[in-house]
C-alpha cells in the first residue's frame, strides 16, 4: 500500500499491489519500489493521484477505443489494409516499425496497383516480381524480411476466422491461400554474421564516441555499451518509471520471442557509475514517467537509425583514419563485439546470457532458476567497460560464475580480440 497526503492536507492509501517474490501473480519488492517511485513523483508534484491515474487509465481506454474505430472504418479488402491490419498486431515489438516501412517502401510505393488489389486475388508471380524488384538491385537480405512479413500477413487472415486472438478486421479480407507460401525462403540472404571489433577497433570506436558531440543518440549509443551491447531497440524503450537511480538499476523490456510482444520480459541490469551522470541528465529533461529517456525534446523517442546512424558516422571516420582491421562494422556488430570481448574476458555464457538476455527461455530459467544474477552482470560489464575504455586492469579476480582461464588468451575464431 502506499500512504500519502493531499494538497488540501487530507490522507489517501492506495493499493500498489499483492507481493510475489517471484514476480508472477504480484510485484517483486524491486518492481514495487519502481511503482512507488511513480506515486511519490506524482504526489510530489502536488497531484491527486488517485484521480491521476483514474484519468490516465481513461485517457488509455479511449485511446483503444478510438485505434479500434479507425480500423474498422479504415479501407478494407486490399493487401494494404490487410498488412495495415497485420502490422497493428506488431505494436510493441522490434518488427513493428521495419515491416510498416519496408512494405511502404517497396510494395506501396512501387506497385501501387497491387498494394491497392484485394489481398485475396493476390498471386504468387506478383509477389514475385517485387521481390525481384529488390534482389536486382542488391537488396537481398530486404527481400527475405519482406517475404517473411507477407507470409505472416496472409497466414494469420487465413486463420483470423476461427481464432478469436486475432483482430476482427483480418476477417474481412477472405484469405483462402497463402501466395507467400510458394516463395522460395530466400535463405541465402539471411547468413549469421560474424564482424566484430578487434580490439584496436574497440578503443578507437570509444575514443571517437567520447569525442562526439553531446546528444540523445550519443547517450544512448554510450547506455547501449556500457550495457553490455544492449539492442538501441530496447534502450530507446526507456522510461524514468524503468530507472531506479538509488538502487542503481534500470529494467529494459525485452519484447523477443514467441507470444512475448504482449507481456515482454523484465531485464533488469545494473547502471555502471560512468553511466549514471547520462542517465541523471536524461531524466532531468522528461517531461513525464511515461516519457522517453532518449528523445529530442522530452516526448518522442528517438529511432535507432539516429543511432545506427551515428555509428555509420563513427565507422566512416574510422575507415578515412586507418582505424579498421577488419572493414566496415554496423550497429548491429556492437553487440556482438561486446560478447566476444566479454568471453575473451573469461565471462562465463550463463552470465553473457543474462546480460544479452538471450538464450532464456528454456525450462529451467523460465521455472527453476530464481537468481537475479546482478553481482555477476555487475563484475563482467564492470570488466567490459574497463575493457572498451582501455583502462588499467584491476588486480586480478576470476569473474564469478565463470571457468578458470586465463586473461589474454586466445578465444576459439577470434585471433587478435584478447588483450
Amino acid at each position: 500500500m502506499y500512504r500519502y497526503t493531499r494538497a488540501d492536507g487530507t490522507r489517501d492509501i492506495l493499493r500498489v499491489a499483492d507481493y510475489d517474490p517471484h514476480g508472477t501473480a504480484g510485484m517483486t519488492l524491486h518492481e514495487a519500489r519502481e511503482k512507488a517511485g511513480e506515486l511519490v513523483r506524482l504526489a510530489g508534484a502536488g497531484n491527486n493521484v488517485r484521480v491521476f491515474l483514474q484519468e490516465r487509465e481513461e485517457a488509455k481506454a479511449a485511446a483503444a477505443e478510438a485505434a479500434l474505430a479507425a480500423k474498422r472504418n479504415a479501407s478494407r479488402g486490399s493487401l494494404a489494409a490487410m498488412f495495415r491490419v497485420y502490422v497493428g498486431t506488431l505494436q510493441g515489438r522490434e518488427s513493428h516499425y521495419d515491416a510498416q516501412s519496408i512494405f511502404k517502401l517497396h510494395v506501396s510505393g512501387p506497385f501501387p496497383k497491387l498494394a491497392a488489389r484485394p489481398a485475396g486475388q493476390i498471386k504468387a508471380e506478383e509477389l514475385r516480381d517485387v521481390l525481384a524488384r529488390l534482389i536486382g538491385a542488391g537488396k537481398g537480405r530486404t527481400a527475405a524480411k519482406l517475404r517473411a512479413f507477407l507470409r505472416a500477413a496472409f497466414s494469420m487472415a487465413m486463420r483470423a476466422g476461427l481464432d478469436p486472438t486475432l483482430p476482427e478486421a483480418m476477417t474481412a479480407f477472405d484469405i483462402q491461400v497463402n501466395p507467400a507460401d510458394r516463395l522460395p525462403s530466400l535463405a541465402q540472404f539471411s547468413k549469421a554474421l560474424d564482424r566484430a571489433l578487434t580490439l584496436p577497433e574497440l578503443h578507437a570506436f570509444w575514443r571517437r564516441l567520447e569525442g562526439a558531440a553531446d546528444s540523445p543518440a550519443r547517450d544512448a549509443l554510450m547506455a547501449c555499451m556500457y550495457l553490455g551491447g544492449q539492442r538501441p531497440t530496447q534502450v530507446l524503450r526507456l522510461t524514468p518509471q524503468l530507472v531506479d537511480v538509488s538502487g542503481g538499476m534500470l529494467t529494459l523490456l525485452d519484447p523477443k520471442g514467441r507470444n512475448r510482444h504482449a507481456n515482454p520480459r523484465r531485464h533488469v541490469l545494473p547502471i555502471h557509475e560512468d553511466l549514471m551522470p547520462a542517465i541523471r541528465a536524461r531524466l532531468a529533461q522528461t517531461e513525464r514517467m511515461e516519457s522517453p529517456l532518449f528523445s529530442t525534446n522530452g516526448r518522442v523517442p528517438l529511432r535507432k537509425e539516429t543511432v545506427a546512424l551515428l555509428v555509420a558516422e563513427i565507422a566512416k571516420a574510422m575507415q578515412a583514419a586507418g582505424e579498421l582491421e577488419r572493414g566496415p562494422f554496423s550497429m548491429r556488430d556492437l553487440r556482438r563485439t561486446a560478447e566476444t570481448h566479454m568471453a575473451a574476458l573469461g565471462v562465463s555464457s550463463d552470465v553473457r546470457a543474462q546480460i544479452q538476455s538471450h538464450g532464456l527461455g528454456g525450462i529451467q530459467a523460465r521455472h527453476y532458476d530464481r537468481h537475479d544474477y546482478m553481482p555477476e552482470k555487475r563484475a563482467a560489464l564492470a570488466l567490459w567497460a574497463q575493457r572498451f575504455r582501455n583502462l588499467p586492469r584491476a588486480p586480478r579476480q576470476t569473474p564469478p560464475h565463470t571457468k578458470s582461464r586465463r586473461v589474454g588468451e586466445r578465444v576459439a575464431g577470434q585471433g587478435v580480440l584478447a588483450g
